[in-house]
């Protein structure tokens, strides 16, 4: 046979057994019985005859098989075996298809955020709402910067720019951990600013007067409320206490020592991973041995369950029907937190050391070193006091406090 053309390979008809027919230089086609034609590359190495399926005809057309022998028969010519080559492209590709994003955020997930990250649950809805769905389909060895912008400006375009800075960051974590096990060589997210982003995030400094303190109160103790106990709670003790969401969240009985009136919380539901002791007031105690009469949980804040404690999202929920109920504008639990050591500076005139101590902050470094003065007694004080004006102030019965004279 001769040049091969497509009126020729059309005119190829199938016979009892497949049979090949072949150009030149190893560039042929087969015919089956069936009447299927495949393009084939036939070549030999070290006295051995081997070949290659290109594709098939019509799908592939004469000129792109040309163009496929060619390519190989050059690596032939360079001594080097088409078939061992084609495997090992084949192995890689099938590597690049399985090192994707969605493949390294699993295996980051359950090595890294489950173990090492103190609130896994929110990088989890991180993951599966917003990482996974505008980045898991990318390889690894080929997802680039502006891959990773252009998914963040789609979170910051449906009006969630904080959102887009949180999302960021745990996507730097997520590639820095890729680099440390060996699947990336550098962090393509990793010169990418949050004041590119989302913008930069300012300090909150919202806190609840002493008014909106009142109102809020008044609310929750009237018929009118309908929260469970236990966000209703939940308020008023991070009000009293000043402790962070977490650590009441996930508080339980045990951590309770109540004839010594003292709440130890361990340096696992600590953000600063210390061991926080939180003086409990007569009114924080009334509150919590209410709780416990209408609980089995062994946490102090239970879900509906009654075996898990308070999901994440109940408080924020809850608060927010609040604020629409009552018109207190845009605050947080966290800002209740932020409610608790403003009113004890400005209300109590509560020396800031001892509000830092109440609030478990950790002192800066030299003061953390050489004092190591927990301040229990100044913390009971200032707690029994606050707790005092609160219920003062729900009686209208609030006298100016008189700093003491040192």
């Amino acid at each position: 046979m001769g040049i091969f053309t497509d009126t020729y390979i059309k005119g190829l008809k199938p016979k009892a057994s497949r049979y090949e027919e072949y150009e030149g230089g190893g560039f042929g086609i087969r015919v089956t019985p069936k009447g299927v034609k495949s393009w084939i590359y036939r070549y030999k190495i070290a006295d051995k005859t081997d070949r290659i399926t290109l594709g098939h005809y019509p799908t592939m057309s004469l000129a792109n098989a040309k163009r496929k022998f060619l390519e190989l028969s050059g690596l032939r010519r360079d001594q080097k075996n088409p078939k061992e080559l084609i495997k090992q492209q084949h192995v890689e590709t099938e590597r690049k298809k399985s090192n994707t994003v969605k493949k390294l955020v699993e295996k980051w997930y359950l090595d890294y955020v489950e173990k090492e990250i103190k609130r896994p649950l929110v990088i989890k809805k991180q993951i599966d709402r917003d990482i996974v769905p505008l980045l898991g389909d990318f390889e690894l060895d080929g997802i680039q910067t502006l891959d990773i912008s252009t998914a963040l400006k789609t979170i910051v375009d449906r009006e969630a720019p904080v959102h887009a800075n949180r999302v960021l960051s745990s996507l730097k974590q997520l590639f820095n951990y890729a680099i440390s096990q060996g699947h990336m060589k550098h962090n393509p997210a990793a010169v990418i600013r949050p004041k590119n982003i989302g913008g930069t995030e300012l300090p909150r400094e919202r806190y609840l007067t002493l008014e909106e303190i009142k109102t809020l109160l008044y609310f929750l103790d009237s018929p009118q409320n309908q929260m469970s106990l236990q966000t209703k709670s939940a308020i008023k003790l991070i009000l009293l206490t000043g402790v962070r969401t977490a650590e009441l969240r996930l508080a339980q009985w045990g951590e309770f020592d109540f004839e010594q009136s003292l709440w130890t919380i361990p340096a696992k539901h600590s953000k600063t991973k210390i061991v926080t002791k939180i003086h409990l007031s007569s009114q924080v105690k009334a509150m919590l041995h209410r709780l416990k009469a209408d609980n089995t949980s062994c946490y102090v804040l239970s879900g509906a369950d009654k075996q898990t404690p308070l999901t994440e999202n109940a408080l924020p929920r809850a608060i927010k029907r609040i604020q629409e109920r009552l018109g207190i504008p845009d605050w947080t639990a966290h800002d209740l937190r932020r409610t608790f050591a403003t009113q004890l500076g400005e209300a109590l005139h509560t020396d800031p050391i001892v509000i830092e101590k109440c609030l478990g902050h950790k002192m800066p470094k030299i003061m953390a070193t050489y004092n190591k003065n927990e301040m229990l007694p100044q913390r009971k004080e200032a707690l029994n006091a606050w707790a005092q004006y609160i219920e003062n102030l729900l009686k209208d019965n609030v006298v100016p406090f008189q700093a003491k004279q040192t």
